[in-house]
């Protein structure tokens, strides 16, 4: 019996706070974003992303426009000058020009046709471009209930190949003129000319701009039938988050306090 008295049996159970059941309990507010777009709806927030897909769709269509009126202002005129070394005679001479003298090149073609095949490739970047001009010109008139499918991505396609075809002309255009400077006559290329590489250099730009608006436009649009459910989280951000409604947690007291007040009379029983 002595050793019976001695033996104390402790049971502690501590009370829950109710996080559901007590209104008076405020909870720890998060920290909200203030950005004036997070209060935005979606379908508003959908069409500012879809102004800004256009306007930078318009903005590579000017680089295409402006490029190619600068090649329309300087095909007519002289590209290089040759200076005859015995006399000091200059020769001016162009992509649709010829000096008409016996140094320099005619409008006859003869082998190995570096002037002709960089006539052709002027002539292909331009129809390239406009081709790519008439798109973007259809796409932004109001009759035109859809867009061209994958607009952005097919500009920059014809703005690459427009960018090579000029580049291909440029480069043959300077074999022709290697060709024909020789110890008679030096050579000399003019401000067209390297304007004509300013040119190409927009071409790749407008088409680098029209790949990367393609990839960024093509992401799904934002779905207005998916529901977000809140989750709750804890105080600190750690440990379990109480998901016990307020009528089981009333109906877990009572059950609690029976099964305390039953151990507490086994200790007396023994006794």
């Amino acid at each position: 019996m002595e050793r019976r008295d001695q033996l104390v049996l402790t049971f502690y159970s501590p009370e829950v706070p109710k996080l559901k059941g007590n209104r008076k309990y405020q909870r720890p507010t998060l920290p909200t974003n203030k950005h004036p777009s997070s209060s935005m709806p979606p379908q508003r927030r959908q069409q500012h992303v879809d102004q800004t897909h256009t306007c930078i769709r318009m903005f590579c269509g000017s680089l295409c426009g402006f490029s190619l009126l600068m090649l329309i202002c300087v095909s007519p005129l002289n590209w290089v000058q040759f200076l005859v070394i015995n006399n000091g005679l200059e020769l001016y001479t162009g992509l649709w020009i010829s000096c008409n003298h016996e140094l320099c090149w005619s409008h006859t073609p003869k082998p190995p046709y570096y002037l002709q095949y960089s006539r052709a490739f002027y002539l292909i970047s331009v129809l390239t471009i406009l081709i790519s001009l008439g798109w973007l010109l259809s796409a932004c008139l109001p009759r035109r209930g859809s867009m061209t499918t994958n607009l952005d991505l097919k500009v920059s396609m014809l703005s690459f190949i427009s960018a090579i075809c000029l580049l291909l002309c440029l480069i043959l255009f300077l074999a022709q003129v290697h060709r024909h400077t020789g110890d008679a006559m030096e050579s000399a290329f003019l401000w067209a000319y390297h304007i004509n590489w300013w040119s190409d250099f927009l071409y790749m730009f407008s088409g680098i701009i029209s790949f990367v608006n393609y990839i960024t436009f093509r992401s799904p649009p934002l779905d207005q039938n998916v529901t977000v459910i809140p989750t709750e989280r804890s105080r600190l951000g750690i440990g379990p988050v109480t998901t016990v409604s307020p009528a089981e947690n009333e109906g877990s007291r009572p059950e609690m306090e029976y099964t305390s007040d039953r151990e507490e009379n086994l200790p007396n029983a023994e006794m």
